[in-house]
């Protein structure tokens, strides 16, 4: 006695014995009360773990509203929308239906998609940061991260991997292999030292040149001609 798989409409999988396979009665197996419709989509010809199979999908592409199928079926048909139950034969070399369990038809879903990534792993490397967040005796840096290549203290910033401006200048000129440990200590230097260097370059203060205010004397212009009558 055969087997053939069921795909309901909500997505669940179960296996039907049937004693007689008749491949046009098989819309009666689907619940169908009607064959329109009703027909073989595609046929998968695989290998898997040396056994073949050649398993058909039955079902109809046209029905009533919120009667679709939401089974996720591999390529070539995985854009097809189907309403209802579906149908998964599998036929050995002389077109004969043969048994197919959900175990066989579960590792052909995964082969037609080209496997599936073990989500498993990712889990454990996300125990294995938990774990390392979680242990007291990891050194952390003043804010709480963990020390490692990406994340140090700022005070390791300042002393050793970062150089900002003058400190960096002044270092080099006073030929200092590593910085003072106190910020303190090095200020009146550094002050010293800027004062030096203004006065080397101060300009000498001129004095402004008085500005004389001079006045054109006009009174001559301005005096009464004598008029003789002709």
């Amino acid at each position: 006695m055969p087997s053939i798989l069921i795909v309901e409409r909500q997505g669940a999988i179960k296996v039907l014995n049937v004693k007689k396979y008749v491949e046009e009665e098989l819309f009666k197996k689907a619940g169908f009360k009607s064959s329109n419709g009703f027909v073989c989509h595609t046929t998968w010809k695989i290998e898997v773990a040396n056994k073949k199979f050649n398993i058909s999908l039955y079902g109809k592409l046209n029905g009533k509203a919120n009667q679709e199928n939401k089974y996720d079926f591999p390529p070539p048909v995985d854009k097809l929308l189907f309403f209802g139950n579906c149908i998964l034969v599998n036929k050995n070399e002389i077109d004969d239906c043969v048994d197919f369990t959900c175990k066989e038809w579960d590792a052909c879903y995964e082969h037609l998609f080209g496997g599936f990534e073990d989500i498993g792993d990712e889990d454990s490397e996300d125990e294995d940061i938990d774990s390392i967040e979680l242990d007291p005796n990891v050194k952390r840096t003043k804010t709480g991260y963990i020390k490692d290549d990406f994340v140090v203290d700022d005070d390791e910033l300042e002393s050793d991997d970062y150089e900002d401006g003058e400190d960096a200048d002044d270092d080099d000129e006073d030929n200092v292999v590593s910085r003072a440990p106190s910020k303190k200590a090095s200020k009146p230097a550094v002050k010293k030292e800027r004062k030096s260097n203004k006065s080397a370059f101060e300009f000498p203060v001129i004095e402004p040149t008085p500005v004389v205010e001079e006045f054109l004397d006009c009174t001559s212009e301005l005096s009464e001609e004598s008029y003789i009558e002709e």
